[in-house]
């Protein structure tokens, strides 16, 4: 017969079970893993770009894996895809499309954290997948500044164009030929505007200048030498002339040859030929001209933003000797100083301490005279100081 007995508790039986702590410590444990696992994560996902997208792979002979792969490879795309455009937005990555292609977009897995499948749907076709993807931010901004496009945009280009067009049956139109009879544009000259204003170019205007003030007869012909667009250019203060011409062959034919021309140098920066032939099955919204004007565009435009990118300061060693400090202290104060308020500075190693002279190592990403400048007059210097001795090599500080 089975009894069932009290517990008897001596003095002080109020208190829990001797257990109870224990099992408590392990609640308040558990719950402290998850909070900094919580953390963690949070500063994982700050560091990084989180997204929701869709990728979808076609089923080819039954092989539901490789569809699988080909769905998560097209969702790591659109996040690389989204956030370029958010970052660059539209016109810089039509500017640059190709050059993001090769080096970013066709190596779309390589940027991605990593993934998450949320959902995931198949049919006899195709296999689609809904994912949350964390694009690897540090190491798509260390790529978009070796390409150069990590700055914000400049100042826009300035670009007058010198193209002639000949319709079939019909003469020559060119507009400089007589630059006081105002023409309207021709449909060269309207497909060029369109396709550079959307790069972020301003287009100028032929119709506001003074054509009396530095023009000359060589500058009238039809067929321009570089020498006289170059002159067209400076006249209307043009960073870049397009010159060159335009044949159309009805409704469905065209080709156009164009060349860049920069005005400060006079160099053909590219120059190109390009036909258009447009099908029957066309919509209204598109025309030979527009066509075969967007196709020369998209391969030369960017050599030309290209050739007008400032060169990239080399990182330059240089040396500064800091003489005067009355302290160690003193010292950490100037490290930090550099190390905070200058950008341009990569690194700053200290190369010799003595009592009377410290030696300070920098790589900087440009040239003694202009850190110099910037160091001088920066508000928050920690001791006040003057520089001389400067060179090609570094400078000194002296205190005061």
């Amino acid at each position: 017969m089975n009894q069932i007995k009290d517990l008897k508790y001596k003095r002080g039986s109020d208190r829990l079970p001797y257990f109870f702590p224990l099992r408590l410590f392990f609640i308040f444990l558990s719950l402290a893993i998850i909070f900094l696992i919580e953390v963690s994560l949070a500063q994982e996902i700050k560091d990084t770009d989180e997204r929701i997208v869709t990728g979808t792979g076609m089923i080819v002979r039954e092989d539901i894996a490789l569809a699988r792969d080909e769905a998560i490879s097209q969702g790591c795309l659109e996040a690389i895809e989204e956030y370029l455009i958010q970052r660059l937005g539209y016109r810089r990555m039509a500017n640059n499309f190709q050059r993001l292609d090769e080096e970013i977009l066709s190596r779309a897995k390589q940027q991605i954290q990593d993934y998450q499948i949320i959902s995931e749907v198949r049919t006899d076709t195709y296999v689609k997948v809904l994912m949350k993807v964390r694009v690897n931010k540090a190491v798509l901004e260390r790529k978009l500044e070796t390409m150069g496009l990590s700055e914000v945009d400049s100042i826009p280009i300035t670009v007058l164009f010198l193209v002639s067009e000949k319709e079939e049956g019909s003469s020559t139109i060119y507009w400089w030929g007589d630059p006081s009879r105002q023409i309207s544009l021709t449909q060269t000259e309207l497909s060029l505007s369109r396709v550079f204003e959307d790069r972020g170019f301003r287009v100028l205007s032929r119709s506001f200048f003074p054509p009396e003030e530095g023009s000359d007869e060589s500058m009238l012909n039809l067929t321009l030498g570089n020498e006289e667009a170059v002159k067209w250019g400076k006249l209307l203060s043009a960073q870049i002339v397009i010159a060159g011409e335009s044949n159309l062959y009805g409704e469905s034919r065209v080709s156009v040859f164009l060349k860049a021309i920069r005005v400060m140098d006079g160099k053909i920066i590219v120059q190109g030929y390009r036909e258009g032939i447009l099908g029957d099955n066309h919509g209204d919204d598109r025309s030979a001209i527009g066509l075969t004007v967007n196709g020369w565009a998209n391969t030369m435009i960017p050599h030309i933003i290209d050739a007008f990118k400032p060169a990239q300061k080399a990182i330059n060693r240089i040396i500064i000797k800091i003489r005067g400090l009355k302290s160690y202290k003193e010292f950490l104060d100037f490290k930090e100083f550099f190390r905070k308020n200058f950008p341009e500075i990569r690194s700053v190693l200290e190369r010799s301490l003595k009592r009377d002279l410290v030696k300070v190592a920098l790589q900087v990403k440009g040239d003694p005279m202009g850190l110099a400048k910037k160091v001088l007059n920066h508000p928050k210097r920690p001791l006040s100081f003057e520089i001389n001795e400067l060179s090609d090599q570094g400078f000194t500080m002296v205190i005061r």
